[in-house]
């Protein structure tokens, strides 16, 4: 017989203003990397309709857009993790300071 039978699982706390930064962090990260390629292909068929290069220039800024897309999400990340982990620790150690 199995020893967690009939037992409630364990509560987790849920730490709600993490979460919705999570949430924030993955929709914002997924337009940094498709506004680049979406923005790239329109001016991209603008400029073929515009030259007669149909679909040279597109393709050229569409490939620049989705290089630069995933840059932008990396740095973005990068900063953007590390402002929120430095303003974690320093409201833990605002919460062990002794009065």
């Amino acid at each position: 017989m199995d020893e967690n039978e009939g037992k409630s699982p364990p509560k987790v706390k849920i730490d709600w203003q993490d979460t919705l930064w999570v949430l924030t962090m993955g929709a914002q990260g997924g337009l940094l990397v498709a506004v680049p390629v979406l923005v790239g292909l329109g001016l991209g068929i603008l400029l073929d309709n515009q030259f007669g290069t149909l679909p040279c220039i597109a393709l050229a800024l569409t490939l620049v857009g989705g290089v630069l897309g995933p840059v932008m999400l990396y740095r973005w990340v990068r900063s953007s993790v590390a402002l929120h982990v430095q303003k974690r620790l320093d409201e833990k150690k605002g919460e062990e300071k002794p009065e």
